[in-house]
């Protein structure tokens, strides 16, 4: 059973997600990376894995095409994390227990929460030093005022607020101010792990640190999209 849900954030625009299985049963908040959406496989799927082990899910699209959504060139970090502590709001007091699990850019925008109004977090492959990466080759283009970059062989545009958080955004000692329940997921042959494991050392008790061998950023390859869910299944139990 899923259901199409409108999240109003207060200032005219929402959030639009699809929430699948019961609010009686504890709840995950999915949370995509930069230029993902609610739908990418791990989400889709992992919204039917969980819900197999009576574990319902919300996954939203931080910017999107419907009426009144954010569009990513209005987004900025604090817009994405007033935007998810906003979703964890709407569904506290609907659901005993939540579960953030944030895959890539959603993953820091978890640990970025200020509220952490969650039970636990389980951050997949999460981003840090957004310099070397986000923003590193952004150009602005004065004519529109948006900073555009080229990455994935596809062609973005980011706002002001955006690129000048993400050149300021200092990533060490994040998981030490973290407050909840913590384990990080890393993909074996990806390029994040020594951020991942960095992150783990500075962070608080309750925490766990695992890797899934073979796995790419995105747990595309074959078996590794299973690994994930079980290794997340076993920290939320």
């Amino acid at each position: 059973m899923e259901e199409d849900i409108k999240i109003p954030l207060g200032d005219g625009k929402f959030v639009y997600g699809t929430l699948r299985g019961p609010l009686s049963n504890p709840l995950i908040i999915f949370t995509h990376g930069f230029v993902g959406n609610k739908d990418q496989h791990i989400f889709f799927n992992g919204a039917r894995f969980f819900q197999k082990h009576n574990i319902s899910s919300f996954r939203f699209n931080f910017y999107s095409q419907e009426d009144n959504a954010r569009q990513l060139n209005e987004c900025s970090i604090s817009t994405h994390v007033s935007d998810l502590e906003t979703v964890v709001s709407y569904f506290r007091e609907k659901s005993a227990k939540i579960y953030v699990v944030g895959h890539s850019f959603g993953g820091l925008m978890t640990l970025l929460s200020k509220k952490q109004n969650f039970d636990k977090a389980i951050l997949w492959d999460p981003s840090s030093d957004t310099q070397s990466w986000l923003v590193k080759d952004a150009k602005y283009v004065e004519e529109i005022g948006l900073y555009y970059f080229v990455d994935w062989g596809i062609s973005y545009t980011i706002g002001k607020e955006m690129y000048e958080e993400c050149v300021k955004l200092n990533t060490n000692g994040l998981s030490f101010k973290f407050k909840k329940p913590l384990k990080i997921i890393s993909a074996g042959n990806g390029i994040l792990i020594d951020a991942a494991k960095k992150y783990f050392e500075q962070a608080n008790e309750p925490k766990e640190f695992s890797i899934i061998d073979g796995a790419g950023h995105n747990f595309d390859e074959d078996g590794t999209e299973e690994k994930l869910f079980a290794e997340t299944l076993k920290f939320i139990k």
